[in-house]
């Protein structure tokens, strides 16, 4: 469903562009009162105004349209992060019975009990 889904947003995206190309600026009709070739537009001598228009339309409706359900279906496949971290987490390693286990990570272990080199009250002077 979603790569049928991703082709036709990408088939939509394609005519949507190209649609775009096609259309003419709004500054062209000024050439065209002027003698800019009228009789040789593709659509008529009114212009193609009116049909590209809705085709622009219909064809960004569609794109926005492909663009959300899209979104909608990715969410949907995603779940939770934290569901996702839990499923990932591997099965502790059973230790023999005769070995006590690590709890993990204590900070208060990496004080030392040795004095430090340079008392606070004994600061090198300046000299």
């Amino acid at each position: 469903m979603t790569t049928i889904l991703i082709i036709v947003h990408v088939l939509v995206a394609l005519l949507l562009i190209g649609t775009v190309l096609v259309q003419r600026g709004q500054g062209a009709d000024m050439g065209v009162s002027f003698g800019g070739g009228g009789a040789q537009t593709l659509f008529g001598s009114r212009g193609s105004g009116s049909f590209l228009g809705k085709l622009t339309g219909g064809l960004a409706a569609a794109f926005m349209l492909t663009s959300l359900t899209l979104a909608f279906f990715s969410q949907q496949q995603t779940g939770s992060v934290v569901d996702r971290s839990l499923a990932g987490q591997a099965t502790p390693i059973q230790q023999p019975a005769g070995t006590p286990q690590q709890e993990g990570f204590d900070p208060s272990k990496l004080k030392s009990d040795a004095p430090a080199s340079a008392p606070a009250d004994k600061l090198p002077s300046a000299e």
